[in-house]
């Protein structure tokens, strides 16, 4: 049976696009098990995760999205695949209207055109639920993260965050460095292992540093995978970054 995706990447974060607003798969088709197949980077097509398009469970929303990680394991909410889904529906000329409101886990999230390849997602309001030891912060995105502030270098970051990722079953962002208003930091991913960019993270990390009195209103957290622009926006916080297609195709199951 051949299913057909797409790849999209957002700062490098990518994932496999599946729209299932029309069935694929047969009545025995598993998105779990169809992550941990195509997201293998030696085996499969590779990603950092699943994005399935569906269609929602109210009027409320346009559409409804899933996230699946790597490892076939579901997330509440991703900042980047949300961004990578919204490019999607555009390029298929799907959607017009400059806004789309999506159903997930974390609960209605909207998405905003600002350009052809931009987009702005509000992702609600970030809740710091504990300071704990070694200046680590456990903080709820509508999926949960550690954010850890301090002077660390890369090897050390490598070492500390996958366990800490498992202890706390979170995902995991190391800030190395601020100046200004711009944050640089690491991330790990629950389900998946480290990646160039989170954008639930990025949001984290903002909460963190306005709690901390770090910066402003305004901030651009810094990846390895690119820049990501975070604000706060009416009472929560938006992020606001591009999407890009790569390539799309059939696999045969």
């Amino acid at each position: 049976m051949r299913i057909w995706f797409s790849k999209y990447q957002a700062l490098g974060n990518d994932f496999i696009i599946l729209d299932l607003r029309v069935p694929q798969g047969g009545k025995n088709f598993s998105p779990y098990e169809f992550a941990r197949r195509v997201c293998d980077r030696r085996f499969g097509v590779g990603a950092d995760g699943l994005a399935t398009i569906e269609p929602p469970s109210s009027d409320e929303f346009h559409y409804k999205m899933r996230i699946i990680n790597s490892d076939g394991s579901e997330a509440e909410m991703s900042g980047n695949g949300i961004r990578c889904i919204a490019k999607y529906l555009y390029d298929k000329k799907i959607v017009q209207s400059d806004l789309i409101v999506f159903e997930t886990l974390a609960g209605r999230k909207e998405v905003k055109r600002v350009s052809e390849n931009k987009f702005e997602v509000d992702m609600g309001t970030p809740i710091i639920e504990e300071k704990l030891q070694d200046n680590r912060f456990k903080v709820n995105v509508g999926n949960p993260h550690i954010t850890v502030l301090g002077n660390f270098d890369y090897e050390n970051f490598l070492k500390e965050a996958q366990q800490i990722s498992k202890s706390y079953n979170a995902n995991v962002e190391f800030v190395w460095k601020i100046e200004g208003n711009n944050i640089y930091a690491w991330v790990w991913e629950r389900g998946v292992g480290e990646t160039l960019a989170c954008g639930t993270g990025a949001v984290a990390i903002f909460a963190v540093a306005k709690e901390e009195k770090l910066v402003d209103s305004e901030a651009k957290i810094i990846y390895k995978g690119g820049e990501l622009k975070v604000k706060q926006k009416n009472g929560s916080v938006a992020i606001e970054g591009g999407a890009e297609y790569i390539f799309s195709g059939f696999i045969e199951l």
